[in-house]
């Protein structure tokens, strides 16, 4: 029997289905994008985006500054999330952050001197968009505000965002304070790979304890109308985050998720319950012209035989005596148009013990999408 040690290099192709697709982590176009007639919009800037991927599936102005308003408080959630040791911690609100919000802005009505925790706290944000527990928030993380907004602005720039800005945690204007569509959903898909997040902003209802200084306890209700079901009603969708002030006029970011594919769906600068009309617009767009297709699904592969040079598909998962386990993400998944069925997708199993470089690698017409490591293990 040949070892596997003494090959150099031995490759199997799959083909595993007729698709045109997207690629995944790249960013690029690899089949053919048009799905049917593209919607349009009121907003000013809008986008809709695979949570999964990045890909693009609609875009319109994704790259002009427009102001957030309190779509703002998704980065501030993600921080605060990422940079707590605990989010059972006690914060103490102080007089600072009871003041430094517009009179008449969203609050919860929290007193100097009030202690809530940071649970209590996020879901007062993402849910009542609460100014001033933004506020209480970003003391507590960063000391002060100002130092809460450059870890938001770090953050911003490590998750990719090339023209956006925050001043403050909770969106209430400054010039100075603007986002983009297409970074405001770089910003959400990020948030949506941490599973705290995801559940504090698909929460529709929440209660506040007692405290020191309320005696009552404080119903939360989400904002959002699509994902608290009281009017546009939109099947899959599982969270989201408003936003109003008088020079951003309605922001709304919303994610939804039916048969594997979640999409984002950002819509900056609209005008009234536009918003949510505009938001289902994208989504038909997106569900109704592009499926997710995972070629990664199971963590066991077909390989190699082990008494040849020849490589062979197998029937079963496991090799003889090899096993083969992706070390990568197997939630990678490319986008596919449903109104097109050719070209094929190919997968290519390849091993040098030379570099001792294991990967698995995707392709679209002779274009690699995808390289995935892999390990093979000796069963027997």
């Amino acid at each position: 029997m040949k070892k596997l040690s003494t090959l150099l290099v031995m490759l199997l192709t799959l083909q595993i289905m007729s698709f045109p697709v997207l690629g995944a982590n790249g960013g690029s176009s690899t089949g053919d994008l048009t799905g049917g007639r593209q919607p349009s919009v009121t907003a000013r800037s809008a986008i809709l985006m695979d949570a999964n991927s990045g890909e693009i599936l609609y875009e319109k102005n994704i790259h002009t500054k427009r102001y957030p308003a309190s779509i703002t408080k998704i980065m501030t959630t993600l921080v605060a999330i990422e940079n707590c040791n605990s989010l059972y911690d006690t914060i103490t609100y102080s007089q600072n952050a009871i003041d430094s919000i517009e009179p008449g802005s969203s609050q919860i009505y929290i007193e100097p001197g009030e202690k809530l925790s940071v649970e209590d706290s996020l879901y007062a944000i993402m849910l009542e968009s609460a100014n001033e527990a933004c506020n209480g928030v970003a003391e507590h993380v960063a000391g002060s505000i100002e130092a809460f907004a450059d870890m938001m602005n770090q953050k911003a720039e490590e998750i990719g965002c090339k023209n956006t800005h925050f001043v403050n945690p909770n969106g209430l204007h400054d010039d100075d304070h603007y986002v983009t569509a297409y970074d405001m959903a770089l910003i959400t898909k990020a948030a949506l790979s941490n599973e705290t997040f995801r559940k504090i902003a698909s929460t529709v209802s929440y209660t506040i304890p007692v405290t020191n200084k309320c005696k009552s306890q404080r119903p939360l209700w989400m904002h959002h109308k699509m994902v608290k079901r009281t009017a546009y009603v939109y099947d899959g969708v599982e969270g989201g985050k408003t936003g109003f002030t008088i020079k951003a006029r309605n922001t709304l970011v919303t994610w939804c998720k039916r048969d594997g594919l979640e999409l984002i769906a950002i819509v900056l600068r609209d005008d009234g319950l536009e918003e949510y009309t505009d938001t289902i617009k994208l989504f038909n767009y997106g569900y109704q012209n592009f499926q997710s297709y995972n070629p990664l699904e199971s963590k066991t592969y077909n390989g190699f035989d082990s008494d040849s040079d020849n490589t062979i598909i197998q029937s079963a998962d496991r090799l003889t005596p090899y096993q083969l386990t992706i070390d990568g993400d197997t939630s990678y998944s490319v986008i596919t148009n449903k109104n097109t069925d050719i070209n094929d997708l190919n997968t290519t199993y390849s091993y040098d013990p030379e570099k001792k470089h294991n990967s698995l690698d995707v392709f679209y017409q002779k274009k690699n999408i995808a390289s995935v490591p892999f390990t093979l293990t000796i069963t027997h």
